[in-house]
């Protein structure tokens, strides 16, 4: 057992983690946290059209189940983990551990879609503190280059594997207990892993010169708040609405000042000596765009499954497999690829992957059987499998052992921000498509006299917009029991519309991303030239 030496900003530790200790044992419970944190930012999708039926919910409060979640994350990362280097990793992970678990307890008893949020978002806090503390904790734990590579690659396809099995186990979970058992089955993992952490896991050295930027934290959720909420509520509002121009005012500003923050504090969050490290900024924009497309949509492909075509949560989740194998598979072969090819060239190829999986699942036509989706979610999933892994290897090579869980939390950041971001921004694009197909239709219908009164237009547009797709029919009054075919067909193209719309996005953002990307990794190659 290793003992780190008093130092500037270094208190003696007792319980390090080194090679003495049991790297093994402590690779199983950050890869069981990692599981946990990362299946709940998946698995309710499985559970959205439960959860929309349940309260009632608009598009804007399903987006926001899953935002409110992301955005805790993104926020909080860096915050905590530079608390984790200086408090002490282990202190950090168990209180992680206490919230998440706490806060999954508060989730069953949820009884309304504000309180779930409100719920999701302290889960978030939880989730990011574990986040936070995970790869820092492995990095002290397997300090020799081989073994560590070994570690991140389970680690990664620990990552891979839950983000991708969320909606086959969810949907196995809400078919049989409904949506409020994806939550409950936390609860006795976290109280395990909370105990095995609190008798078993050696604690790290703590580095006490280290403070806490508590105005940098508040700079970057506060920009990263106003920057979803007005993407959430553009349509509803009007995107030139004084409320949205007004968010989007304030979250460029907020941005903008944590950057300049950040230049200027002693403490910062994020170290911005590496902004001049070559491949920062490809790796940068990869870690958000693979999360903002691919990732982003998956949870609308699984509402277009339930709530369009019909199938059960189980059923949606079972035809999601291949994307989880595909990830499963590539995930283990992403560690290799990080140590023979260049991230450079490994990372531009893998999100190629993900642009021709999203570019795949578009073109739905309305005869298409969910088949259609497969080959975009086998390619799109070998490359979310290799980007986990090559990202999370890439992160550790920014900082030392010292400065880990701020290089570790900075890539966490960006993923987060990409996944609420591209939730927000998708479901945007699903909604606005969608409403303007659907009242097109209606619009058809009265052409022909047919009789929709404003209220049955309202309803039917919203319910559209929100995702609800052929299961507006068993809500349609009975008075208008004879136009409920075309109403359903209605709702059938509408979705279609929205799918595609989504898929088209995310596929010109994700293409943009890739080629700005490569364009950033020739650059820095050539800097470092020079040099």
């Amino acid at each position: 057992m290793t003992t780190t030496t008093a130092g500037a900003g270094l208190e003696p530790s007792r319980r390090t983690v080194g090679p003495a200790t049991r790297p093994g044992l402590v690779l199983f419970m950050v890869c069981t946290a990692i599981f946990m944190l990362m299946l709940d930012a998946t698995v309710v999708s499985a559970a959205l059209a439960d959860i929309r039926g349940d309260f009632d919910a608009s598009i804007d409060g399903l987006q926001w189940v899953i935002d409110a979640y992301a955005l805790p994350l993104a926020g909080l990362l860096l915050t905590l983990g530079s608390a984790g280097d200086r408090f002490g990793r282990k202190r950090v992970f168990l209180g992680g551990m206490a919230v998440f678990t706490v806060s999954s307890l508060a989730l069953v008893l949820a009884g309304s879609i504000l309180q779930l949020n409100v719920l999701r978002a302290v889960q978030g806090v939880g989730a990011a503190m574990l986040f936070a503390t995970a790869l820092p904790l492995l990095a002290v734990a397997y300090p020799q280059a081989h073994a560590r590579a070994k570690a991140i690659g389970v680690y990664g396809a620990v990552m891979a594997g839950a983000t991708v099995a969320g909606p086959v186990l969810g949907g196995a979970l809400v078919t049989a207990f409904g949506w409020r058992s994806i939550f409950t089955i936390n609860v006795p993992i976290g109280v395990l892993i909370f105990v095995l952490a609190l008798l078993r896991m050696p604690e790290t050295a703590r580095h006490l010169d280290r403070r806490t930027d508590w105005l940098g934290s508040v700079l970057l959720s506060g920009g990263l708040l106003a920057g979803v909420l007005g993407l959430t509520r553009g349509n509803a509002l009007g995107w030139t609405s004084g409320t949205i121009v007004s968010l989007g005012i304030a979250s460029v500003l907020l941005l903008t000042l944590f950057m300049a923050w950040q230049f200027r504090t002693p403490h910062a969050l994020f170290d911005v000596s590496m902004l001049r490290k070559p491949g920062f900024a490809g790796i940068a924009i990869i870690a958000v765009a693979h999360m903002a497309t691919l990732m982003a949509a998956s949870n609308y492909l699984a509402i277009f499954l339930i709530n369009t075509m019909g199938f059960t949560p189980l059923q949606m989740g079972v035809r999601l497999v291949p994307v989880s194998i595909a990830a499963l598979v590539a995930a283990p072969l992403g560690a290799v690829l990080a140590k023979r090819v260049p991230t450079a060239v490994s990372l531009p190829l893998t999100m190629g992957l993900v642009v021709l999986g999203m570019w795949l699942l578009g073109n739905v036509e309305s005869t298409d059987a969910w088949t259609h989706f497969v080959p975009g979610m086998i390619i799109g999933g070998i490359g979310l499998g290799a980007i986990t892994t090559v990202n999370q290897a890439a992160a550790l090579t920014f900082a030392s052992d010292a400065n880990a869980g701020m290089a570790s939390a900075t890539f966490g950041t960006l993923r987060q921000v990409g996944m609420a971001v591209g939730v927000a921004g998708l479901g945007a694009i699903f909604s606005h498509s969608a409403r303007a197909e659907a009242g097109r239709g209606l619009d058809l219908l009265a052409a022909h006299n047919v009789t929709v009164t404003p209220e049955l237009r309202t309803q039917f547009l919203d319910g559209v917009a929100a995702g609800a797709g052929t299961d507006l029919a068993g809500a349609v009054p009975p008075e208008f029991a004879s136009v409920t075919p075309l109403l359903t067909e209605t709702a059938h193209t509408a979705s279609i519309e929205g799918l595609n719309a989504l898929f088209t996005l995310g596929t010109v953002f994700g293409l943009a991303a890739t080629l700005v990307a490569a364009a950033a990794f020739a650059a820095g190659k050539l800097r470092a030239t020079r040099r």
